[in-house]
């Protein structure tokens, strides 16, 4: 029984990880493809991301307990390969962290205004969004844990009322409009949707390295974040005319408050609301807490108080700054995102890893099922969606 419950709750890590700003993103990306072709590129992408994970996992059951993403990098790859895996850890991160600010503060914005009646400019929101989950993150993992599971249960919550109540506004023929050449268009951004691999070591560690276990569980913790996503597409594409998402997507408004708009139900426009600020900051304190310990090793300092402090502000005002400046960059920085951080670290990387240690080094294989043509099918599609970005930006 035990087992059980470890093993639920690291499918469930998996899963949590998974899901966040990416629900806002998606809707505005796979809708001018139509619904139906969106259900397969999100398939696509669950598929090769569930992959390289296994791939991931492969290659940390190969390396000591406690072992991360950079000793990994640099027995299989060199220094060289470390050095790349440092610097798109880096640029992943900062590209997420962006997106956050982006679309976090201007929902906060309007938080704050329909909570507490108050008016504030849009400068100010971005310096209270950063003060408010800057000062929980500067906090420790304490602070953090105990206020994200608040939140993860209101974000759970909070879904399953979207998709009860707005399932009756759905219209068919919005569902059966389809441009399938288009279909392949949002693979940058679900890239970035299906991000989990940074806590692989972590689970693998929880679950005592039981391969089967862990091989279940990716499937599992990645299968959950594919019905949630698929379920969303298929709310926001069937119930909101499409000229209303493409001009969210031009202008920056989150997906939930045109679904409110087209619905004209206030008290579903709330619930949304409030889900779209869950979703974000459930994903912000994370990959903020991930990016503070990074830098934190990569300095080499200690954790006191000051140095915690002043690796929290690089972490937060930097990306605060260009969000600010660009305040039409939500979806384009989860592209770059995806189309790049996610598809080269935890794509090309544990691919080039996994061949190394298999091919080269003749390690054992306790995890992975494919062969070699199987990793140049990965390779080819990641490769594909890296291409995908590089030509949306030209």
């Amino acid at each position: 029984m035990q087992n059980f419950k470890s093993f639920i709750s690291a499918a469930l890590l998996i899963t949590g990880t998974s899901v966040g700003a990416g629900m806002l993103g998606i809707p505005l990306v796979t809708s001018i493809a139509g619904f139906y072709p969106s259900l397969l590129i999100t398939f696509l992408c669950w598929l090769v991301m569930m992959a390289t994970g296994l791939l991931f996992l492969e290659v940390t059951l190969w390396m000591p307990k406690g072992a991360n993403l950079l000793s990994m990098a640099k027995r299989f790859l060199g220094p060289v390969g470390a050095s790349l895996s440092g610097f798109t850890f880096l640029f992943l991160y900062y590209c997420l962290m962006i997106a956050y600010m982006a679309g976090g503060s201007p929902l906060f914005q309007s938080v704050i205004s329909n909570v507490f009646g108050l008016q504030i400019p849009l400068w100010a929101s971005y310096v209270l969004f950063c003060g408010l989950f800057g000062g929980i993150v500067y906090g420790g993992s304490l602070v953090l844990g105990r206020l994200n599971t608040i939140l993860t249960v209101a974000l759970v919550a909070s879904y399953f009322l979207l998709i009860s109540k707005g399932s009756a506004f759905v219209i068919v023929e919005n569902l059966q409009r389809a441009s399938w050449p288009l279909f392949y268009m949002a693979a940058p951004v679900l890239f970035s949707a299906f991000g989990y691999h940074n806590i692989v070591p972590t689970i693998s560690d929880y679950l005592k390295r039981n391969a089967k276990a862990l091989r279940w569980c990716i499937f599992v913790g990645t299968l959950i974040p594919f019905i949630i996503y698929s379920l969303w597409q298929w709310l926001i594409i069937g119930a909101v005319p499409a000229e209303l998402i493409e001009a969210a997507e031009k202008g920056n408004i989150p997906v939930t408050d045109i679904l409110s708009r087209s619905l004209h139900n206030d008290w579903i426009g709330q619930v949304a609301q409030f889900f779209s600020f869950f979703a974000l900051v459930t994903s912000l304190l994370g990959v903020a807490y991930s990016m503070c310990d990074f830098l934190a090793d990569g300095f080499k300092c200690s954790k006191n108080r000051l140095n915690w402090l002043l690796i929290t502000l690089l972490v937060f005002i930097p990306p605060a700054y260009v969000a600010f400046s660009n305040p039409t960059i939500f979806v384009s920085a989860l592209g770059y995102a995806g189309g790049f951080g996610e598809a080269i670290l935890n794509g090309l990387l544990p691919i080039s890893m996994y061949w190394i240690g298999r091919y080269r080094f003749n390690l054992g294989n306790k995890i992975w099922i494919g062969n070699r043509a199987i990793l140049v099918l990965l390779t080819f599609m990641i490769l594909a969606v890296i291409g995908i970005e590089v030509a949306m930006m030209v």
